[in-house]
This record gives C-alpha cells, sequence and structure tokens, in this order.
C-alpha cells in the first residue's frame, strides 16, 4: 500500500511552492509576512475549537487521509481475507454475506483493532467542537465516515451491542449526511446478526422508504433485504433484491454469488426453467470451481425430462466423474445423477446412484447424510418402514444439526424408531407367548435350536467379513430384497429366532460402525452432544454374562439358554403384563401410523388386528373412535358408521359417545370455567407477580362473594403466603397456624404445617430476615438435609437473600410445560388443546386444569395441576410425554416438560429460567 503524506508536510509543501513561484512578484517584506502567517496558521490548525477555514481544511485533509482512506483500505483487505475462509454449505441456500464463523473471523481481529485505533484517534483529534465542547458536525466532512468505519470494525469483532451504540450516534448526529442512511442500513445488518428479526424488519422497513438513500449503496440494501428474507425462509421475496444486487454490486464475484443464490431459491420454488436458466449464466461467468462444480450439480436437477438439455447435462456429469480433480465430488456426482434418473423415472438407477454417492462419501457428511434421507424418502413411499427407519437414523448420524431441514427429519427419524420398538414389542411378546404354550421339553428344543443357530451365524459372519467391501457400505441395493424378507409380517416370526436375520442386521452394523461397545449413546463420539433419547417403556435388554463366562463358549451358551428361558411368560401374571405391552404397542403403533406418517390405511389395518386377536381389551373404546374418525376421513362411511354406532351402542355411557353426539362436547368441557376458577387463577397470578396486597383483598372478597367456596383453603394459603411476603415473622406464623386450625382436613394444611415447622425449628429469624423482600423459599421451606436438599447445606448457613429448592414429594405438584411462544416450532394453541383431549380420554374423573402463563419475554409455560404428590405428577407427565397424539411431531428440544411442586413453583418463576431448578430436578426426579 503507498504510503500518503502527512497532512501537515503536505500543507507546509502547498505554502512553499506557492511562494517559491510568485516570490519575484513580491517585495521580502510582504514574503517573510506570508511565511510567519503560514507557520502560524499550521500552528494553530491542531486546536480544534477554531471553526476557520484553515481549521477545517487542515483537519478534513487528516481525518479523510489518516483516517478513513487508511482504514478503507485496511478494511477491504481483511474482508478479502474474510471471505476467503469463508465455508460454504452447498446443500442449503447460501448465505449473501461470507462473513465465515467466529472462529474464522478472528483472524482478521488484528486487521479490526487497528482500524478502531486510527479511526478513534482521529475522531478525538480531529472533531470540530464548539466553545461548550459539543460538536460541530456541519463543519466537517470525515468524522462521520470514520464513525461508520469505527462501528465496521467492532461489528467484524462481534461486538454488536458497542457497534450498535456507534451506528447510532452516526444516525443521530450527522443530519444533513449520506452517511446517517448507511448508519441504518448497518443497524439492521447487526439486528440480523443478533438473529433480532422483529428489529431488523423494522429498520429495513425504515431504510426502504428514504428517498434519498445513496445511489452507490443501493446494491448494499438491496443485498442486506436478501439476507434478511432468508433467514425468516422467504424466498420468494428475497428473489427480486437478489436480482438488484446482481447487476448493482461494484464486485464481480459478490453478483456471481447473488446469481448462484437466485438460481437456488428458484430452484427451491420450483420454478426449473428458470434456475436452469441462472445456473446455465454462473459457469458462463466462470466463477471459482467449486461453485462452478455445484451449480452443474444443481442444474442436473432442473432440466426438462425428455429435451435436448438434459441428455447434454448427463453427459457432462458422466464426464466430471472421470477427471480425477472431482475425487472428492464423487459423492455429489453421484447423488444429482441419481436425481436425473429419479427425473426419468429410473426408480433402480436412482438407488443405485445414491448408493454409490453413499459409499463415495469421504469428508462430506452432510451429503452422505442427504444420500441417506433419498434412500429413506423411497422407502417411504413402498412404504418399508423398518428399511426406512435404518435410513433416517443413519441421515441423523450424519446430518449437521444446523442444517434447515434437521429438526423435520428428526422428527420423522424418531416417530419410525418408535414404530419399529412398538411392532418389534408386538412381535416379541407373541413369540414368547407362543413359545409359553409349548410343553418345557418343546420350550427346551426351541431354544437350543436358537442357539445351534446363532453358532451358525457367527460361523457365516467370519465369512462374510472376508469379502467386506469398503467399511461405509451399508445397505447394499443387491441385498435389498434380502433385507426387507427380515423385516416383513408380525406373526410368530420373531427377529430374535430368525438367525438369517440377526445375522445380516449384526453384519451390516458392524460394516457401517465397526466392533463397537454396547453403551448409551454408542453412536457418537461426544456423548455430551446427544439429543435425549426417545423416553419409552422399554424392556431390560439381555443380561450381560461376566467376563469369564464370555471367554467360555459353553459357559456362555448356558447362560444365554438360562436368560432366554427365564423370559418366557409362564404364570397368569406374566402373560397378562406381556398383553399389556402387546395392547400399548398395537394402540401407539396404530397413532404413529396416523398422526405422523399420515399411513391411514396401516392405522386402521393395526387396529382391526387388535380388536380381532384382543376382544374387549382396556382400548376398546378408543380403538373404536379412532376407527370411527379414520374411515370417515378416508371416505369409508360403512365402515365409519359400524364403529360409530358400536360406541353408541355398546359404550353410550362413555365421554367418547358424548363427543359422538355432540361433537363440541370436548372443547365445551375444556373452555368451561367458573367464575371462582377464573378469580383463583387472577389471585394466583397477582401473587407471583408480587402483588400481595392484592392477594389479601381478593380473599376477603372471594369470603364475601361465594358463601359455599371450595377454594378457599386455597384462598387462605395464598394470603398467609403473601403475609410472609410483607409482614414479620410472627405474624406470618398466626397466619399459617389459622390456615391450619380453620382448615385441618385440606391439602394446604399439610404444606402450611411443613412451613410452620421449619420457622420453629429455625428459631426467631435475623433483622435482615425482618426485610420485607427476604426470601419467602429460604426462610420458609422445611429444613434441608444431606438426603432431600439439592445443596447439602445446613439450615443455619443459608443467606436470607439465597434461593433454593427444596424436596417435598408428598405436597401439591405442578406437570409444566415450557416452549417459545411466538415463531417457535410449538403451537401453543394446539398444544393446550391437545392436552385437555389427552386430559379428557385418560383423567376425565381427576379434573386437571391447564393454565397459561408468559415465563419471560420470550417463552410461555403451560401448568398443568394439581397432583396430590411427586409420584403422580411422575406417572402422568410420563404417560403425557409418550403419548404420540400429544408430542408425537415435536422435536424433544422445542420444549422442556418438569415436575414442579408447589413450594418450588414460585422460585422458579422468580428467576424465569429453568437452569438451577434442572440440577435439584435430576437429583430429586429422575
Amino acid at each position: 500500500m503507498q504510503a500518503v503524506p502527512d497532512p501537515i508536510n503536505r500543507y507546509i509543501l502547498s505554502y512553499t511552492s506557492f511562494m517559491t513561484r510568485n516570490t519575484f512578484r513580491l517585495r521580502p517584506g510582504v514574503v517573510l509576512i506570508l511565511l510567519l502567517m503560514a507557520g502560524s496558521g499550521i500552528w494553530t490548525s491542531c486546536s480544534n475549537t477554531k471553526d476557520t477555514l484553515v481549521n477545517r481544511t487542515f483537519h478534513n485533509l487528516s481525518a479523510h487521509y489518516n483516517g478513513y482512506y487508511n482504514a478503507t483500505v485496511k478494511l477491504d483487505e481483511a474482508l478479502d481475507k474474510l471471505a476467503a475462509s469463508h465455508t460454504d454449505q452447498y446443500d442449503r441456500p447460501l448465505r449473501v454475506f461470507q462473513y465465515a464463523n467466529a472462529e474464522k473471523s478472528k483472524a482478521i481481529y488484528p486487521d479490526m483493532d487497528d482500524i478502531i485505533k486510527r479511526t478513534s484517534a482521529v475522531i478525538n483529534r480531529h472533531t470540530i467542537l464548539d466553545r461548550s465542547g459539543n460538536e460541530k458536525p456541519n463543519s466537517e466532512k470525515w468524522i462521520d465516515d470514520n464513525w461508520l468505519l469505527y462501528g465496521k470494525a467492532l461489528f467484524f469483532k462481534h461486538e454488536y451491542f458497542a457497534a450498535m451504540e456507534a451506528f447510532k450516534y452516526v444516525e443521530s448526529t450527522y443530519r444533513k449526511e449520506p452517511t446517517r442512511h448507511l448508519a441504518s442500513l448497518w443497524i439492521a445488518k447487526t439486528y440480523l446478526e443478533l438473529t433480532q428479526l422483529s428489529e431488523a424488519e423494522s429498520k429495513l422497513d425504515y431504510v426502504n422508504n428514504i428517498k434519498d438513500f445513496p445511489k452507490k449503496n443501493r446494491w448494499e440494501l438491496a443485498a442486506v433485504n436478501a439476507d434478511f428474507y432468508l433467514q425468516v425462509h422467504n424466498f420468494e421475496k428475497a428473489v427480486p433484491y437478489l436480482k438488484t444486487a446482481s447487476e448493482l454490486a461494484p464486485k464481480r464475484d459478490f453478483r456471481i454469488r447473488c446469481l448462484f443464490i437466485l438460481a437456488q431459491l428458484n430452484q427451491q420454488l420450483e420454478n426449473y426453467p428458470k434456475a436452469f436458466e441462472l445456473y446455465t449464466k454462473v459457469i458462463k461467468m466462470n466463477p471459482k470451481y467449486e461453485m462452478s462444480f455445484n451449480a452443474r450439480i444443481n442444474r442436473a436437477q432442473c432440466y426438462n425430462p425428455g429435451s435436448k438439455e438434459g441428455l447434454a447435462v448427463k453427459e457432462e456429469l458422466l464426464k466430471l466423474e472421470k477427471d480425477p480433480k472431482n475425487k472428492d465430488y464423487l459423492d455429489q456426482l453421484y447423488y444429482a445423477l441419481a436425481g436425473l434418473e429419479r427425473i426419468e423415472g429410473n426408480d433402480s438407477g436412482q438407488v443405485d446412484y445414491l448408493n454409490k454417492s453413499v459409499r463415495a462419501s469421504t469428508t462430506n457428511q452432510n451429503q452422505k447424510a442427504l444420500s441417506y434421507l433419498e434412500l429413506g424418502k423411497i422407502e417411504l413411499k413402498k412404504p418399508e418402514y423398518r428399511q426406512a427407519q435404518l435410513y433416517y437414523d443413519s441421515t441423523i448420524a450424519n446430518l449437521a444439526t444446523d442444517h434447515p431441514e434437521y429438526d423435520q427429519i428428526l422428527v420423522t427419524r424418531n416417530s419410525l424408531t418408535k414404530l419399529i420398538r412398538y411392532l418389534n414389542t408386538i412381535e416379541k411378546e407373541d413369540s414368547l407367548q407362543q413359545l409359553a404354550k409349548l410343553s418345557p421339553t418343546e420350550r427346551e428344543a426351541a431354544v437350543d435350536k436358537v442357539l445351534r443357530d446363532e453358532e451358525a451365524a457367527r460361523k457365516l459372519k467370519e465369512q462374510e467379513e472376508k469379502q467386506q467391501e469398503q467399511s461405509n457400505q451399508i445397505f447394499d441395493p443387491s441385498r435389498q430384497q434380502e433385507t426387507n424378507q427380515f423385516n416383513r409380517g408380525t406373526g410368530s416370526s420373531w427377529y430374535f429366532y430368525n438367525t438369517q436375520a440377526m445375522s445380516f442386521g449384526f453384519n451390516e452394523f458392524t460394516k457401517k460402525w465397526g466392533d463397537r461397545k454396547l453403551e448409551d449413546n454408542w453412536r457418537r463420539s461426544n456423548k455430551q452432544s446427544t439429543l435425549p433419547d426417545i423416553t419409552e417403556d422399554q424392556e431390560s435388554g439381555p443380561k450381560v454374562t461376566d467376563e469369564k463366562e464370555i471367554k467360555d463358549p459353553v459357559a456362555a451358551a448356558a447362560k444365554k439358554k438360562e436368560d432366554m428361558l427365564k423370559s418366557i411368560p409362564l404364570t397368569p401374571d406374566d402373560i397378562d403384563k406381556s398383553t399389556k405391552k402387546i395392547l400399548s404397542a398395537y394402540y401407539n403403533a396404530a397413532l404413529i401410523y396416523k398422526e405422523q406418517l399420515n399411513d391411514l390405511n396401516a392405522s386402521t389395518n393395526l387396529l382391526e388386528e387388535m380388536l380381532r386377536k384382543y376382544p374387549h381389551n382396556k382400548y376398546e373404546v378408543q380403538v373404536m373412535y379412532q376407527l370411527y374418525k379414520m374411515y370417515a376421513q378416508m371416505g369409508n362411511q360403512e365402515r365409519s358408521d359400524y364403529y360409530k354406532n358400536s360406541i353408541l351402542n355398546q359404550h353410550g355411557d362413555t365421554e367418547y359417545a358424548e363427543i359422538i353426539r355432540n361433537p363440541n362436547y370436548a372443547a365445551e368441557q375444556a373452555n368451561k370455567k367458573s367464575a371462582l376458577d377464573i378469580f383463583y387463577e387472577e389471585t394466583y397470578r397477582k401473587y407471583l407477580n408480587g402483588e400481595y396486597a392484592d392477594v389479601m383483598v381478593r380473599k376477603a372478597q372471594a369470603e364475601q362473594q361465594w358463601e359455599e367456596n371450595p377454594l378457599m383453603p386455597k384462598f387462605a394459603f395464598l394470603k398467609a403466603l403473601a403475609i410472609g411476603k410483607t409482614q414479620s415473622p410472627a405474624q406470618f406464623q398466626l397466619a399459617l397456624e389459622d390456615v391450619i386450625r380453620t382448615y385441618s382436613s385440606d391439602p394446604v394444611k399439610d404444606a402450611a404445617q411443613n412451613i410452620l415447622d421449619y420457622l420453629e425449628q429455625k428459631g426467631v429469624p435475623g433483622s435482615d430476615e425482618n426485610h420485607p423482600q427476604a426470601s419467602l423459599d429460604s426462610s420458609l421451606a422445611p429444613p434441608s438435609t444431606q438426603t432431600d436438599s439439592v445443596t447439602a447445606r445446613s439450615a443455619d448457613n443459608v443467606k436470607p437473600e439465597s434461593r433454593t429448592f427444596y424436596y417435598m414429594p408428598d405436597t401439591t405438584h405442578y406437570v409444566v410445560i415450557v416452549f417459545q411462544n411466538i415463531g417457535g416450532p410449538v403451537d401453543g394453541n394446539k398444544l393446550k388443546s391437545k392436552i385437555s383431549d389427552f386430559n379428557l380420554r385418560n383423567y376425565s374423573q381427576k379434573g386437571y386444569t391447564i393454565m397459561d402463563l408468559m415465563f419471560d419475554h420470550r417463552n410461555k409455560m403451560m401448568v398443568i395441576k394439581e397432583f396430590p404428590n411427586k409420584a403422580e405428577a411422575l406417572s402422568y407427565n410420563s404417560h403425557l410425554y409418550n403419548n404420540d397424539e400429544v408430542f408425537g411431531n415435536l422435536n424433544p428440544d422445542a420444549y422442556k416438560e418438569r415436575v414442579i411442586s408447589i413450594n418450588n413453583f414460585p422460585e422458579v418463576i422468580r428467576q424465569k429460567k429453568l437452569d438451577e431448578y434442572d440440577d435439584f430436578y435430576l437429583h430429586f426426579y429422575k
């Protein structure tokens, strides 16, 4: 970079040159005076409090060259370096700007620090001030530009809030300069990086309506708008902005990038002719190799089948396959060729290329995942759910968690995994019950046969290992039919008695994953990063023999035989437990078919089979109701009417019959609340919000308005708690004693007694605890012990301002669900409706209610209450969590479900987070 002359030297040189040229015209005395004036002007120009022409010229020159010019050059060089380190993910629409990730951005931090140093020095030295020390923005030309650069440097250091302050200063101070509009645009960009999308949208609306926005920066405005709409996945609105940016951007590489993204969006929107045209345009502009390669790959999926261009595209891809430099891209090439086969309707060719893509994957795990995903989708269409589950499982194992479709794919994987578990439970328990019908001699002979078959399978495995292909080869299409036949049927062909299926599965597992230890989260090297397991009522696995027995084949076989014989249900009680597992598995599998896989045929077939094999079971009315609804949805009115009449005639006194008679029954029941219920909920909310005086007043109002008030014990207890928050401990003790004396037969008596016992054991509180703001939970909860306190501290060491949780398993409990209120994957209204239906079907006699609370500024808490103790709350929570009608389509990471006792609930609400409570929860509730 060429050095720029110091502004002072330039100023002196200009005066010296003038004097040299004009000396012959001036008398010596005049020359001396002028030189003294020039020197004096240069000396006094260092002051930034004089608003003269000479001062302004000096400060503007310095601010321009010492600050803005040099800093701009350095910023451009740094951004080129940042773009070069940026990694594009071509399996999704590219980001508009190449900002790299936080780790890679650190490489340009020294450059940003230098820019910050230069611009801040210029701002401090050359800002012209009035006599009061206030900036005079109209007297400067380059200070605003330095401020903007200062903010940009902070932005690229990821110091977004500091950058925001700089941009806002420019926006509000330099009202006549175009930089104020650029600052507004950078504020919007900062909001986008902070993912504050609503604020970004509001700011962009403002900037888009600025009529005098600088024309030379309109490309950047269009690009930021496109970036916003890409982040909110509104591809249609992003298209025109990308078109504008691709036409106006000054740099060629950025124009190509915008065209490529524009082609991707048209492909996503299924505007294939336009996408094909744009990809072709990108290729002709000769971009970098990786983008050119991906443009050809994507273009291959957008051509019109049967056209001349389609044949040319295929020939081009086959040519790329032979190019040695594409060795690491073969997986993408085969994936694209599979797409061509799909477009042309060649299913077998598509599967062949997808399997080639999987085998060719070396470093691109996401591409391997996408190939598995396509294979899974093919199996779903057949449908072959067992095979589909294997492919979806492999997809999740390889797919990056930030992939746009990750959550949706995970939901499908989880649904298939649950389905296969239920189907396996049906097969296993049915096989065991069939064995139970045999004589002891026949059962032992059957188990011996299994052991002999396993030994044969072991030898077969050793032979097949010698012929293994690549270590990552899995699900060879040539063996597809063989694989599928092992997974058919739900009769007595129990998987673990099918030695061929076991051998095949074990070999394929070994090919894919190697010889891995049997443990939780075996798939991942980083066990801490795994998603929560799908919680099911699973049977315990086979008992593990000790190391000595494993080394002795005879002892191992004997132990295995013993375990197999023990697992057979022989007593009526064992058979009854086995049958319950089968019935539960039937019903839940049918729900997955219906709710998550949208396969009504499979669902109705399974439920019909369930009624046929197990008539008059405990699920009978529920199954009939499901069949009535599904057949109506399928247009089979005859079968729908059959089950409707069966419910009305055989189960006319159930709520299902009432729902049929009155379709609005469930909604009416869910929304039915008395004035007293509403009044109590409002009172309870006021307590949580700290409006203690209102709580005490409303208790008196409740006594006056409702003579027969079943909720009066709760009102009284709330009032006592409010007194504890606002008055002395002695008054609080009196209030608790009054609750105990007046409502001795109500559960609130126990809660009040626990608090009173703690107060009496602790003794007279200190002066700090007499303060109205002292902690209720730390001063009123029962004493902590080594066995029931999460903090394991003695009560004497608990400071009055500290907050903690206390284990009270026999007090009232709530089940709470916390989820993002707006813009998240959970629809609060639908979830509340599903839980209400769930309660109506399963707990109609319990009278559970559902209450909504705003947990914090972003999240909502749904509270299901009340449960008399921990055990019932946990039982309900487990049942609810495993119900596929309620949570089946949701990613487990989209919500948090917890059980909380009534004494800990206010503290959770006060903290507005679950982090601290989770430690306590894992210790006492898991």
